[in-house]
This record gives C-alpha cells, structure tokens and sequence, in this order.
C-alpha cells in the first residue's frame, strides 16, 4: 500500500489495523479520537482534526511500517 495525503485513515487500519501503534507515537489515539467520519477523512485533512504535528513524519512512519508488514517483518 502506498501512503499520501489522499489515503484514508480507515483505508490503512482496514489492512493494518496494528498501525494504531504508528498514529499513537505521532499523538493520535486513534480509538478515542477519531470517529467515523475522521476514519474515511483524508490524511491531509484530518491532520489538523487530529492534531499531526508533522504530517511528513505520519506518512512516511505509516509507509515504513506497512512496507515491513507486507514483507512480513
């Protein structure tokens, strides 16, 4: 999976639900911050709902991580 700005919250914890983890160490808790509708929100917008500090950082953080699961790391 390729991670932008246009991938969608739900998109990823849909395939990689651990990836709860990667918001977690950027600020977010995911499960008690984000209902439905910021789950199918864009990346590049629901930053500023969720308070991403460095939006760069979250993406390339989330394509790490879901780049090592699907090699199974």
């Amino acid at each position: 999976m390729v991670i932008t700005e246009e991938t969608t919250v739900k998109s990823i914890l849909d395939i990689y639900p651990d990836a709860v983890k990667v918001f977690e160490e950027h600020g977010v808790d995911v499960p008690a911050q984000c209902d439905e509708s910021i789950l199918d929100t864009e990346l590049g917008i629901c930053d500023s709902m969720c308070h991403v500090d460095d939006l760069p950082t979250l993406i390339r953080d989330l394509q790490i991580f879901t780049d090592a699961k699907d090699k199974g790391v």
